[in-house]
């Protein structure tokens, strides 16, 4: 009798673990990070001569947060967060080239100029694996690889 309650009650433990284990992340209400994310791709890439990287950023974006367990309501915010922002840098871009009649060498608040940023490492490495994503040889997860509740999501 003791051995048959010691089984059942093992039984009830691992059946416990289990559904544990299967159970969905629970929801995120917050993609600030991926919101920032976007945000800075803008100027990162697009401001400085590199929409194609740009795009492919975003793309890789957008799939990493169509795979986390945001609310209807946190994507939702996503997408109009997001072309909001994209027309305020647009606008802004357009304003940068009037300004200067053409893009200007440094954009303002950047530590260096966009051709030294281009330039470096980092971005090369960045820039050769945002191709292999966008040719199907790299998952967005390898050109976005932060949690998605992380607290940050840059390029």
């Amino acid at each position: 009798m003791i051995r048959a309650a010691a089984a059942f009650g093992a039984a009830l433990l691992a059946a416990g673990a289990a559904a544990r284990a299967q159970a969905p992340p629970p929801a995120l209400e917050d993609p600030g990070a991926f919101e920032r994310g976007f945000a800075v791709s803008l100027y990162q890439f697009d401001a400085c001569g590199d929409a194609v990287a740009g795009r492919a950023f975003r793309r890789a974006l957008a799939e990493r947060v169509a795979r986390c367990p945001f609310t209807a309501a946190a994507r939702a915010r996503y997408g109009e967060r997001t072309r909001a922002q994209l027309l305020k840098a647009r606008e802004r871009m357009a304003a940068l080239v009037e300004e200067n009649g053409g893009m200007p060498r440094e954009l303002p608040g950047m530590e260096t100029t966009c051709r030294a940023q281009q330039a470096s490492g980092a971005y090369r490495d960045l820039r050769a694996l945002l191709e292999r994503y966008v040719e199907g040889a790299a998952a967005a997860e390898a050109v976005i690889p932060a949690a998605c509740d992380a607290a940050d999501v840059l390029p």
